[in-house]
Formats: C-alpha cells, structure tokens, sequence
C-alpha cells in the first residue's frame, strides 16, 4: 500500500487523475470549440481558423495538466496530510481517519471535480474559437439568471471580459454554471474584411 506522506504517492494520484480527465478534457475542449463557433454570428463563423484553434487546443492541454491538475493533485494532498496530521494527534481509531478520508477521494468530490474542470475547458474552447477569428474583441459573462445563482456570479452577469484574460472566464468557482458569449469588435470585422480582400 503507497503512503500519502511521500511525494512518490501524490505523483502516482496525479497520473491516475490525469488518466481519468484526459478524454473528458478533449471532448469538453472540441465540444467548447464547436460551441463558440455556433455562439458566432453566421457571417463570422467561417472567420474560424481551425488550424490555429487545432495547435491552441493541444497547447492548452500540454498547460492544463501541467498546471490544473497538479492544483487540484496539491489541494487533495493537503487535505489528507492535514486529517492524517489531526488524526494522529487525537489518537482516533483508524475508521475515524477512514471516514474523514472518504469526502476526499469518493464520488462527490469526482463529481465536484468533472463538472468544474468542464466548465473551465469548455469556456476556453469558446475563446480559443473566438480568438482564431480575429474580430471577437471579448465575451459577455451570463448566469442562468435563476434561484440558484451564487453572490459570486450573480454580480458577473453581462459583464464583459478582455479575450486574452483567460483567468476572468468561467468558473467562479467549484460547480459554476456561467457560460460566456462572444462580443465581436466592429472596428476588427473592418479591419478584417480589409485584410482579407486588400
């Protein structure tokens, strides 16, 4: 059995992560790109440049699992070492360490995990999608606009984030259910227009 106290058994929990999300990252990704091509105006859907979008996408998953994962590795590391440090300080029997455990590593977590992890892959697809055109100048931030929007989001709603400033995009935070629209910059369709029939 690995012992969570060593590096070794976190780098093995992050390839097994890994190797779990790896085909939901590139469905959620080709799934966010199809997105914000639909999420175009039809004039400017055949702007997209999937060449560029194609190498942006296998980039920022290089990046994601560089950097999601080993975040998310990192915050389950130091909720165990924190109960295991706990747990040996009261002396508890090892089910009590056992069922402070379970939250960390079962179902709900994962779920928790997927549907956040979607969210943030999905809205950069859009972007990605967005960027390859040359005339979307940003995106519009939107929540469901119900009952269960949070404080976080709900201020958010029609706000408007730069293209290029990746971290403003969804999620707020764990379980976010904001998406975000292209905002199409008429002076780039111009400049656009011009560059392609000069």
């Amino acid at each position: 059995m690995s012992d969570p106290r060593q590096m070794s058994f976190w780098d093995d929990e992050e390839s097994e992560l890994w190797d779990a999300l790896d085909e939901l990252l590139i469905i959620a990704l080709t799934n966010g790109v199809a997105g914000g091509v639909a999420a175009l105006p039809d004039a400017y859907k055949v702007l997209v440049d999937f060449d560029w979008v194609n190498q942006a996408v296998i980039d920022y998953a290089r990046q994601y699992r560089y950097e999601w994962i080993k975040k998310i590795n990192e915050t389950t590391r130091r909720q165990v070492q924190q109960l295991i440090g706990d747990w040996i300080m009261t002396g508890d029997k090892l089910d009590v360490l056992e069922s402070q455990l379970a939250p960390i590593f079962g179902a709900v977590r994962a779920e928790m995990i997927a549907a956040t992890e979607v969210t943030r892959v999905y809205a950069e697809g859009n972007r990605e999608a967005w960027e390859s055109t040359g005339v979307v100048g940003g995106a519009r931030w939107n929540t469901a606009r119900d009952d269960l929007v949070c404080p976080i989001c709900g201020p958010l709603d029609s706000t408007e984030i730069p293209l290029g400033d990746i971290a403003a995009y969804p999620p707020a935070h764990v379980r976010c259910r904001c998406w975000v629209t292209p905002i199409v910059s008429e002076e780039a369709v111009e400049r656009r227009f011009a560059e392609m029939f000069a």
